[in-house]
């Protein structure tokens, strides 16, 4: 894989943060109501919006990119091997229903805390569900908004910022249709862009369901869209691309053999400041590896328990030269492994997959995106409106 640049593991609480930019999905539906650049958003007690927008991404234009609070709808607490999420257990790291269930993941597609021993005490992230990509259970398939099904103030909840069109706790297959003029061929490939707000690693997979079809994970399990692997690319705020190789995964995934893209973002910063508090007791904002007392102590990592290359925090110096994220290199040996500040941050690139249309019946259709995170139990969706026609050419 060509390395992303290095990017900071930002504090925050347990707020979902990837999301669709191409097409647009029904999440965006409040991308009206509030401005771009403001500050200072408070949530509630302690919970405030990083940034001064609320989404940072590239569209296919380089345009400027809004697709509201899309980033904060997803599930949490929810583990492989469990049969739900209890929405509170976002930054356990724990075998929650104590099943025993251990994802067959590939090493190669691991994303971060990768130099432990596989299922080791020490391979704390080992119940989440990237290691089993598919595999664990969702609130709702395109996402609840803020992450509980609850009101605000509620545990681990995100910052979601209650409109007119979304409040706190509402299910995203609820959501109204929202038409993107976005037109697939059958049989043909399509463009797909996601962003991500701050990132836990992991993986993601598109899929497919008819929009007359109730939204749920069943439905969109049965189409599950494969990649086009050589024509993944990164997308600049100058509306320049940068060709990279991704890394995918169709082992120990569900369905079987359902292909996944690993994120090409490396999580720097991650692994060392993922660590026990002293008394090895969870404290709610804390950006540690969600121990409590007595449960996996020893599964604690502490700092410098990761390979080299995927979790070197960036170092703040003043005047160093991000020149690089407005303006990639033309050619891929040219990799973003140096570190980067802050000025990098604000301009982090969306990263663009083409994906392969299946011969379906033409008609409106619902793609789900949905992202395993790999340093959390969660998992982020949205949900988009398109239409799919046939295509001439081939027979539907």
């Amino acid at each position: 894989m060509v390395r992303a640049f290095a990017i900071a593991a930002l504090p925050a609480m347990a707020a979902s943060h990837g999301a669709l930019v191409h097409p647009l999905g029904r999440n965006a539906v409040d991308r009206f109501e509030k401005p771009t650049g403001l500050m200072g958003i408070t949530c509630g007690p302690g919970h405030d919006e990083h940034g001064d927008t609320w989404a940072w991404c590239q569209n296919l234009t380089g345009e400027a990119c809004n697709n509201g609070q899309s980033s904060f709808w997803y599930s949490q607490g929810c583990f492989i091997g469990c049969d739900e999420c209890d929405h509170v257990s976002g930054r356990r790291q724990t075998d929650l229903c104590k099943k025993g269930f251990v994802g067959k993941l590939p090493h190669y597609a691991i994303s971060v805390n990768r130099g432990v021993t596989r299922d080791s005490p020490y391979d704390i992230f080992r119940h989440n569900p990237w290691r089993a990509p598919g595999y664990a259970p969702v609130a709702d398939a395109c996402g609840l908004a803020g992450g509980t099904p609850w009101g605000a103030y509620a545990p681990e909840e995100g910052c979601y910022l209650n409109t007119t069109h979304a409040k706190h706790g509402m299910r995203g297959s609820d959501l109204p249709e929202m038409p993107t003029g976005t037109v697939w061929q059958a049989g043909g490939e399509a463009e797909v862009v996601m962003t991500m707000r701050f990132n836990h690693g992991g993986g993601y997979a598109y899929r497919l369901c008819p929009a007359n079809e109730t939204l749920t994970e069943k439905c969109f399990q049965s189409q599950h869209l494969d990649f086009a692997r050589d024509k993944q690319a990164l997308l600049f705020a100058n509306g320049s691309r940068l060709s990279i190789q991704g890394t995918f995964v169709d082992v120990g995934t569900s369905p079987p053999g359902a292909t996944w893209s690993r994120y090409p973002i490396a999580t720097h910063g991650l692994g060392p400041r993922c660590q026990c508090n002293m008394d090895n007791d969870y404290h709610p904002g804390d950006f540690d590896c969600g121990c409590k007392k007595g449960e996996e102590q020893d599964g604690c990592t502490t700092p410098g328990n990761c390979s080299s290359g995927a979790c070197l925090p960036c170092p703040e110096t003043p005047g160093s030269d991000c020149s690089r994220c407005g303006n990639p290199p033309a050619s891929p040996a040219d990799t973003f492994d140096e570190p980067c500040d802050q000025a990098c941050l604000r301009q982090r690139p969306s990263v663009l997959d083409v994906v392969k249309v299946p011969l379906v019946a033409p008609g409106k259709y619902v793609l789900g995106f949905r992202l395993d995170c790999d340093a959390t139990a969660q998992v982020w969706s949205n949900c988009a409106d398109i239409i799919i026609e046939s295509n001439d050419d081939k027979i539907v």
